[in-house]
């Protein structure tokens, strides 16, 4: 088990935590800039309008079919937070870049994890908001990231009013410096979903 946050940029039936510095503007004039691993690989940018920051705070399940070899991924269970309003430049209570490009790591360090560990069949707590120190608001719940029965990634929003059923097209390492976990467990690759099919709303 490894506990994650990280930030997923919601696009017309495309998720990605990761992507080459594309640019997206929103009615508002916003111009979002997608993050990028720096390095000499990165993943395609979305061609669909945003939709949605989150970011997701949780645990990444792996498993190991013998020692020494790199675990596969088994399933997720997050709760998921809008963190779109606190993009740089995108309003009155914007954070700043440097905040922002912290913002998964202070989520991660400074806030318990909201995750029923002992109650695997009812792994999600009530709906509520995230308070997070520095932050004037508290982040908005959204919805929950998991694995369904038939292992598909899932996310489910403001109720199941927006689902999001992906699988996996592309996957790169994450940066560097990426945050490597509370435990230095190292931090999980970056991933271009696409819908699977079954997606409900403008996921």
């Amino acid at each position: 088990m490894q506990l994650q946050s990280a930030f997923l940029f919601l696009s017309a039936l495309a998720v990605t935590t990761a992507s080459p510095l594309g640019r997206r503007c929103d009615s508002t004039g916003v111009t979002y800039v997608l993050p990028s691993t720096g390095g000499p690989t990165s993943l395609p940018a979305p061609d669909l309008p945003l939709q949605h920051i989150l970011v997701g705070h949780g645990v990444q399940n792996y498993t190991c079919a013998t020692t020494g070899v790199a675990g596969t991924s088994v399933g997720a269970l997050a709760v998921l937070y809008d963190v779109t309003s606190l993009y740089p430049g995108s309003g009155p209570g914007s954070l700043s870049s440097a905040k922002w490009s912290a913002l998964t790591s202070k989520v991660l360090h400074t806030t318990s994890l909201p995750i029923q560990t002992a109650s695997p069949a009812s792994p999600f707590p009530p709906p509520a908001n995230l308070s997070v120190t520095g932050i004037s608001k508290p982040l908005p719940f959204i919805g929950h990231h998991f694995f369904d029965l038939n292992g598909v990634p899932t996310f489910s929003l403001n109720d199941d009013a927006e689902l999001f059923k992906g699988m996996k097209v592309l996957n790169i390492p994450a940066p560097a410096d990426a945050d490597q976990g509370l435990s230095g467990e190292g931090a999980v690759d970056w991933l271009y979903l696409s819908d699977k099919g079954g997606s409900v709303g403008h996921l």
